[in-house]
């Protein structure tokens, strides 16, 4: 009785404390977008008058680059705890090991593959983007790198963040190229979110209690699924390729 009463004593304490880091990264993320937001006013009515460049800003990502890194931390922490505590889960972790290292390693391949399709294009297009990496290689670099943890960090690239125009934010990528990303992001859905997903309902069945790292994780995969269901149904409804990026 009293182990008991100490396990659910030690599950809503759990269950407060993730409470409180979500409310807390749900802040933080609402802080940043009032300040991009800010400042991609501060561009629009001040800076960009009477220019006739095209320097609309997706401050959205403001939004994802944080999921996106939250989640991941949470994957490789949730793989450490399998390995180190959880022996009645113990076969739970060739699977989650998988799903974390595959989608690294295949986001990293189909980055590197769309950047070096850019720089191979031929005509005015490859020659300005090539001009733009060999200003902004590490930007690029870093960015690609980070792609491994999702595509849609590739996005930063095009993303005109804040609307100041910055140039290592304003990669001229090609239709292609943003389609491709378009379509990285929704196989990612697939091959990680999917299968994570079910690994952690499946863990929640088998240990029946609430640790914070799983139930972090739980949380923050439910709200990628979600947002990808919507993003999937969204992009059914464009009528062209080159409108993705209003949506992420």
């Amino acid at each position: 009785m009293f182990d008991l009463s100490r396990k659910e004593n030690k599950s809503d304490q759990i269950l407060t404390l993730g409470a409180i880091y979500i409310i807390a990264f749900v802040g933080f993320l609402v802080i940043c977008w009032i300040i991009a937001h800010f400042f991609s006013c501060i561009a629009k009515c001040c800076l960009r008058k009477g220019s006739q460049d095209n320097y609309e800003p997706n401050n959205f990502i403001i939004f994802t680059i944080p999921c996106i890194l939250v989640d991941f931390i949470l994957d490789i922490l949730f793989v450490k705890l399998i390995l180190r505590h959880e022996k009645e889960v113990e076969q739970l972790f060739l699977p989650s090991l998988v799903f974390l290292i595959g989608p690294i390693f295949i986001n990293i391949v189909f980055s590197v593959v769309i950047i070096i399709r850019n720089v191979s294009k031929e005509g005015p297009d490859g020659t300005n983007f090539r001009n733009w990496i060999n200003r902004n290689t590490g930007t690029t670099a870093i960015t690609t790198v980070l792609a491994g943890a999702d595509m849609t960090m590739l996005n930063l690239l095009t993303s005109n963040f804040s609307g100041f125009g910055l140039r290592r934010f304003n990669a001229p990528f090609s239709e292609k190229s943003k389609e491709l990303i378009l379509y990285g992001c929704l196989v990612g859905s697939f091959v990680e979110d999917l299968p994570q997903f079910a690994i952690q309902i499946i863990y929640k069945l088998k240990t029946g209690e609430i640790k914070l790292v799983p139930f972090l994780l739980l949380v923050t995969s439910s709200i990628k699924l979600l947002v990808g269901i919507c993003y999937l149904n969204k992009c059914s409804t464009l009528d062209g390729p080159t409108n993705y990026q209003d949506i992420i």
